[in-house]
């Protein structure tokens, strides 16, 4: 027998508008239960306007938000913030300076005293913090901070919790842990998450699904693989990484043509008329260089980035980036011979 998998959240078609602009258009969203999902997105996209809907700090033009089964938003009807059974973590952790950490944890726990305390400790153990209690926030790191805010939203047994950047405040050796840690607890807690970030590797790291937004919508959703080689919209294969543009005629399904790079193998159907001009975004690890003095490109640049080099090559009027190992040494002004390997193929309509 199969079984169901249930809904936490349901986001049906919501707008905002702040003033005369409309910030989210119409916008929906999924999330199941122990579900942690992303939102990404460039800077201006409406992240953090839909974690505020959703919070129930942003009244709705239209459309419908679901917690659990029951509606929490509508035009008609608004579950007050504080009544909606939600964890909030902001970017600045937002705990209350002239409070203990053992305080700022019990603050929102229905509880005697005792009980409270207890809660309290259990989870400052949870999240690694234990012997904090009495310091203040002041007295602590970045990542330790963030520690007890995720208690301190925890504390309230959240049926969701909602994060904005929140581990941009932390430096990035700190940022690898304090993501896995997080991450565990709530699958072990079974708790929901829906987090925003403007980084990739952030998103790969702490999510289970992707939803990218573009203009106050919601453009792909999908796992990171889904979206890394299989975006939708040129700002996504972008927002995934560098790249390559090319110009580039549709050969047959499987097959693409440059008037720089020849011919192009996709391992995948691509689904373009053949004849079509089309722009196709190739990532620098799927070109390789070998030095070659007939060769056609030109190294221009090379940064050492530790693992990788990153080779700029010119090829006439056009320019590459190319990512090989850092072993592989390629002089500026050397000539070299330039592969593109075969790769499901990134392909866009050209404007």
């Amino acid at each position: 027998m199969t079984e169901i998998t249930k809904m936490a959240l349901t986001v049906d078609e919501i707008s905002v508008q702040y003033e005369t602009k409309k910030v989210l258009d119409e916008l929906s969203l999924q999330v199941l239960d122990n579900e942690i999902m992303c939102l990404l997105g460039q800077s201006g996209s409406g992240k953090t306007t839909v974690l505020k809907a959703i919070a129930g700090i942003l009244p709705l033009e239209h459309g419908v938000i679901s917690l659990d089964g029951h509606i929490i938003s509508s035009t008609e009807s608004s579950v007050t913030p504080e009544k909606r059974g939600m964890g909030i973590i902001f970017q600045d952790y937002a705990l209350f300076p002239h409070m203990s950490v053992l305080d700022n944890i019990c603050f929102g726990i229905k509880a005697d005293k005792q009980q409270a305390q207890q809660t309290a400790e259990t989870l400052l153990e949870l999240v690694k913090m234990q012997g904090y209690g009495s310091a203040y926030p002041h007295e602590l790191s970045g990542g330790q901070q963030q520690r007890v805010a995720i208690a301190r939203a925890l504390a309230i047994q959240p049926k969701l919790l909602l994060l904005d950047e929140p581990f941009s405040n932390v430096d990035y050796h700190l940022r690898q842990q304090l993501m896995a840690d997080i991450r565990h607890i709530l699958k072990q807690r079974e708790v929901s998450a829906i987090f925003v970030t403007h980084s990739k590797e952030e998103a790969f790291a702490f999510a289970d699904k992707l939803a990218f937004m573009e203009e106050g919508k919601i453009v792909q959703t999908g796992s990171a693989e889904s979206l890394y080689y299989q975006p939708k919209s040129t700002a996504l294969a972008e927002s995934m990484g560098k790249g390559n543009w090319l110009d580039v005629v549709v050969v047959d399904q499987h097959c693409t043509r440059s008037e720089d790079l020849g011919e192009i193998i996709s391992t995948q159907a691509h689904g373009f008329d053949l004849g079509t001009k089309v722009k196709q975004f190739i990532r620098p690890n799927q070109i390789s260089l070998e030095a070659d003095d007939a060769g056609i490109g030109k190294v221009v640049d090379q940064i050492f980035t530790g693992d990788t080099r990153l080779h700029t090559v010119s090829i006439g009027e056009l320019t590459l980036i190319v990512n090989q190992s850092s072993t592989k040494h390629l002089a500026v002004d050397a000539r070299v011979a330039v592969t593109v390997s075969a790769h499901p193929a990134i392909l866009f309509e050209s404007q």
